[in-house]
């Protein structure tokens, strides 16, 4: 590249001499160009196996040197997309050919030359486990066999060969010497503290020891077990949030079977109850305030909330904070993706038909007014199902096995989403979005996921929604062998 430059440099100097001094202009020699073909800015490659690449066609009318590198992203500081931390050239062969021994997401470069100029090509490397990234559905039969249930996403070759990987149980395949029993909620969180990454799926039960599991997100490998019940007399109902800072605290909230708050520390693995909390009052659900802290939706936030019938709280570091609206019980709540909002709906106990809509924020800040409305039928209640996307303004829910939504600021809709419909025989038992943390890619959160359990079969089946058109795109049918229980998307780290 200087010698690009220092070409470029000595031209104009000419052209200077010659404007300056009257001598007749000659003809300069133009420089070799290079061009590239149109391919695919991302590259995938699994783990241990050599990558072979013969997609790039570099054009040049004069012999080209190559070199390929690559490295870690930037994500402080970059001056661009493909700013590295760190590089390391790999190959000087035209197709690579080069074994990768670490999983991760990596920026690969390309310098090629051809004596006269010098050209880059950047593209976005996956090196993979096979595991690396689709959906998770946590699911349970009659008798409380349960499993998570791993739908893979999909590499450009194989979406055009129609090829579709479906693991009916990820964890047991992977860690053949356990199982699930009665599973009650699935939870994934990443955390970064110095170059030091420390991330985990937890997944929890009721299986006589509360017992919960820890597994590698990348790979589903068992990495620690926690028996709940053993410790503390009770299991887990759900989590919520994720809370951390530098090497201070990693954390989620916990909902005990008794009403009682806990928390899961992951960076040592024990689980201890927030006694402060818990004397705030008994909690019967718990929802997780997300929201995103910029506009390009790369920095977000996962707040813990929990809640009774009359009372949020929220457990922060060394205090809870609560907020109560006197004579109203709580319907239900649900977060603005793009604002420091979320926005409670609660019923008058002296008049059925009176309702109000506050918001409060991410610290849970006092009740703000929104507004008030009266109603014979509300087509809302305390088991629907609620999910934000950053591609809609509304929140989708749950209600009368039809999926609905509300624009927060206003009284929920009197008719669900017409082109949303549950076959007969099926009800809607969880519902989700493909979120992706701090890693989006511009496919985040475009779609729906409306999970649904046939009685009459015992077996849950997925539809899969394009959010913007809220039509049906894919459906997968008897995906999992008992009721779909919670949906998560296993981003890729």
């Amino acid at each position: 590249m200087k010698r690009y430059i220092s070409m470029i440099a000595t031209a104009a100097a000419a052209l200077l001499f010659v404007s300056c001094f009257g001598i007749d202009e000659e003809s300069y020699k133009e420089l070799a160009p290079i061009t590239f073909n149109e391919v695919s800015s991302v590259i995938d490659v699994d783990l241990g196996q050599e990558l072979v690449y013969e997609k790039l066609v570099v054009t040049s009318d004069k012999p080209v040197e190559y070199q390929w590198a690559y490295g870690p992203k930037k994500t402080v500081g970059a001056k661009d997309e493909y700013e590295m931390d760190s590089m390391e050239v790999i190959s000087t062969d035209p197709a690579i050919r080069y074994m990768f021994r670490k999983l991760g997401q990596y920026i690969l470069r390309l310098r090629v030359d051809n004596g006269e100029s010098v050209e880059y090509k950047y593209f976005t490397l996956n090196v993979n486990s096979g595991l690396d990234e689709g959906l998770c559905i946590l699911n349970s039969d009659a008798d409380g066999n349960s499993a998570l249930t791993f739908i893979k996403k999909r590499t450009e070759e194989e979406e055009t060969a129609g090829e579709q990987e479906v693991w009916e149980d990820i964890f047991k395949t992977i860690n053949p010497e356990q199982s699930l029993t009665n599973a009650t909620d699935v939870f994934m969180s990443y955390h970064d503290n110095k170059g030091v990454i420390y991330s985990q799926i937890l997944v929890a039960t009721n299986d006589g020891r509360g017992t919960i599991y820890k597994l590698e997100p990348k790979t589903f490998v068992l990495m620690a077990m926690n028996r709940m019940q053993d410790e503390q007399g009770t299991y887990c109902e759900g989590f919520t949030g994720h809370n951390s800072s530098g090497a201070t605290y990693n954390y989620t909230l916990m909902r005990g079977a008794n009403g009682h708050t806990y928390r899961y520390d992951l960076f040592g693995d024990f689980i201890g109850e927030r006694f402060d909390a818990t004397a705030a009052g008994l909690v019967s659900g718990q929802y997780t305030m997300l929201y995103s802290t910029n506009n390009n939706y790369t920095s977000t936030n996962l707040k813990s909330l929990l809640y009774n019938e009359t009372t949020v709280f929220q457990p922060g570091n060394g205090k809870v904070t609560a907020q109560t609206l006197d004579g109203y019980k709580i319907i239900n709540l649900a977060s603005d993706r793009d604002a420091n909002k979320t926005y409670v709906l609660m019923q008058s106990d002296a008049d059925p038909t009176a309702y109000t809509i506050k918001y409060t924020t991410g610290s849970l800040g006092a009740y703000k007014d929104v507004k008030d409305f009266t109603a014979e039928k509300l087509n809302m209640d305390r088991n629907s199902i609620m999910v934000n996307a950053k591609n809609s303004a509304d929140v989708y829910y749950s209600y009368d096995n039809k999926v609905w939504r509300w624009g927060l600021t206003a009284a929920p809709s009197e008719s669900p989403v017409g082109t949303i419909t549950i076959p007969d025989g099926e009800v809607i038992s969880a519902m989700g979005t493909n979120f992706m943390g701090d890693f989006p890619d511009g496919t985040d959160e475009s779609v729906l996921y409306v999970a649904t359990y046939n009685e009459g079969t015992g077996k849950g089946n997925l539809y899969v929604y394009d959010i913007l058109t809220e039509t049906l795109v894919k459906s997968y049918k008897d995906v999992c062998n008992g009721r779909p229980l919670k949906l998560l998307y296993k981003y890729r780290i």
